[in-house]
């Protein structure tokens, strides 16, 4: 039975979109009869575990710069690279980049390359030529979109190897949530703030480069009444809390923090307009942008050069594109979807036919099982 490892950092339920990623893809491959293998590091006391026929091993590791470090991931990870089949690599991440710089000839590898390293100075300098020996190495690198493999500098010398798999997520249950049990669903202090008010959602990490400080600056020059919620958590938390309290905006915008699964499922059945503002290249693709696409939500996100998000949300097809950073174009963006019913509901339904057509969680899986096929012949 051929054997698939995937190194990465974390796996569900520690949450990230690189994680949804591993773990769709991992249950997918092992759905198909593969034997599948996660090697990660440990958080918040997880140990290992068998998740839907995927067998997922952790390591205990400390933090640098957001790189987990662990002298037992490179042995281990050695180890059992050497003994699969074929070896899928999940990166950023330095560690699993040594791993399979170093490793000798016989497994097939698969660079996952969901983003360039960025912004870790020093950091990056010091692991480049780790990174160059890597990507010589590896025998395929899968970009999750054409438009960032050809802006990648790094990738540039190793295009022939590229393959492009987009991300997919499943599709949202049939019948969806009704509107009165997704209130229901709700805390109580979520429901207050929505009232009758139209919904507008942005969900991810609270880090520079998600934007959240210019949708906050951007409510306060709409026009629209429209309840404002981010939910996740981050180091920005109290920094973007204080932004809103400064800016007088605590009865338009809620920072929910970290939100369970059903909270988020009716928030998204409840928003009107997703808005993804993030301001640099880090943002590669978007997970949650194709999560509410599977709701068939119209989006306002950014024209991120040399990212894959303004081909996730095609401009005037599923939504609307704005200059990364600037508040006022974001805020013009969000009332031109809110108080055009018309084009609002034309972008949902481009929205939601983007999404069958090319990021479904089926889709995602078919392609790279046909990338592990490309590399082993019969399997």
């Amino acid at each position: 039975m051929t054997h698939v490892l995937h190194l990465g950092k974390f796996y569900p339920p520690d949450n990230g979109g690189i994680e949804s990623v591993t773990a769709a893809l991992a249950r997918g491959a092992a759905a198909a009869g593969l034997r599948t293998t996660v090697f990660c590091f440990e958080a918040h006391g997880r140990g290992d575990a068998v998740d839907q026929g995927v067998q997922v091993l952790r390591v205990p590791a400390v933090k640098l710069a957001s790189q987990p470090l662990s002298l037992r991931y490179l042995t281990q990870g050695r180890q059992l690279a050497l003994a699969a089949d074929i070896v899928h690599v999940h990166l950023p991440n330095m560690l699993a980049a040594i791993v399979i710089a170093r490793l000798q000839p016989g497994p097939k590898v698969v660079l996952h390359w969901h983003s360039d390293v960025v912004g870790k100075g020093w950091l990056a300098r010091l692991t480049a030529p780790v990174e160059r020996a890597m990507l010589r190495r590896a025998d395929c690198v899968v970009c999750t979109s054409q438009a960032y493999a050809d802006a990648s500098i790094t990738l540039r010398p190793h295009l022939q190897k590229v393959v492009v798999v987009p991300i997919g997520v499943p599709d949202v249950p049939q019948p969806p949530m009704s509107l009165d049990a997704a209130r229901a669903a709700l805390p109580a202090a979520l429901r207050q703030h929505l009232a009758k008010r139209p919904l507008v959602l942005a969900v991810g990490r609270l880090v520079p480069y998600k934007g959240f400080d210019v949708l906050i600056d951007a409510v306060a020059r709409m026009g629209t009444d429209a309840a404002v919620v981010i939910a996740g958590g981050g180091p920005l938390a109290a920094t973007l809390q204080a932004r809103v309290a400064n800016a007088g905006l605590a009865q338009r915008v809620v920072l929910a923090g970290r939100v369970d699964g059903n909270t988020l499922a009716a928030l998204q059945r409840l928003t009107t307009v997703y808005c993804m503002p993030s301001v640099e290249r880090s943002e590669a693709f978007g997970v949650a942008l194709i999560e509410a696409m599977a709701q068939g939500l119209p989006a306002v996100a950014t024209q991120i050069e040399g990212s894959g998000v303004p081909w996730v949300n095609l401009h005037g097809v599923s939504g609307i594109n704005v200059t990364p950073g600037d508040a006022v174009a974001l805020a013009g963006g969000l009332d031109a979807l809110l108080n055009d019913d018309t084009l609002r509901v034309r972008l949902a339904q481009g929205s939601r036919q983007r999404y069958d057509a090319l990021f479904t969680e089926r889709k995602s899986v078919e392609a790279m099982l046909a990338v592990y096929r490309g590399l082993r012949p019969g399997l």
